[in-house]
């Protein structure tokens, strides 16, 4: 079974092109952003400081250890590893990220490769067009 990781925000940033658009949101601190299909005039939750959930697949979340240098990926995530679940092929790594836990398979090759182990500091990637928005329901449970 995958999991669906969810974090909360509020949205910081609009830009629209034709039927799309860029948000920028704030999580604690820490921006990320989403590509839309849809425009704030036809989505109602996409305003200025409105309340928004992400969602991104563990599979979409890839892992980063010691890395220096500029990348492309806008959603950079400073987590530490909680704990690993090896099997064979693949790997849960169980992430902490300013109180949220988050989740990412990797490969088991990989996540050898790194060397990874609970306490570890890395960072978490996600790539903009991965990332989901939702508007948070009135019990803000994510339910």
């Amino acid at each position: 079974m995958r999991t669906m990781n969810i974090l909360r925000g509020k949205i910081s940033e609009l830009t629209t092109s034709g039927n799309m658009t860029l948000v920028g949101i704030d999580v604690d601190g820490t921006r990320m952003t989403a590509i839309m299909i849809g425009t704030p005039g036809k989505v109602s939750y996409l305003r200025m400081s409105g309340d928004v959930e992400l969602l991104f697949n563990e599979a979409a979340v890839s892992i980063g250890k010691m890395i220096g240098g500029q990348m492309s990926l806008n959603n950079q995530l400073d987590c530490t590893i909680e704990r690993l679940v090896t099997g064979e092929i693949l790997t849960q790594v169980i992430l902490s990220f300013r109180g949220e836990h988050l989740t990412s398979l990797i490969t088991t090759m990989s996540a050898r490769r790194l060397d990874l182990k609970a306490g570890d500091r890395v960072t978490a990637f996600i790539k903009t067009n991965e990332v989901m928005l939702k508007e948070p329901d009135e019990a803000g449970n994510g339910d």
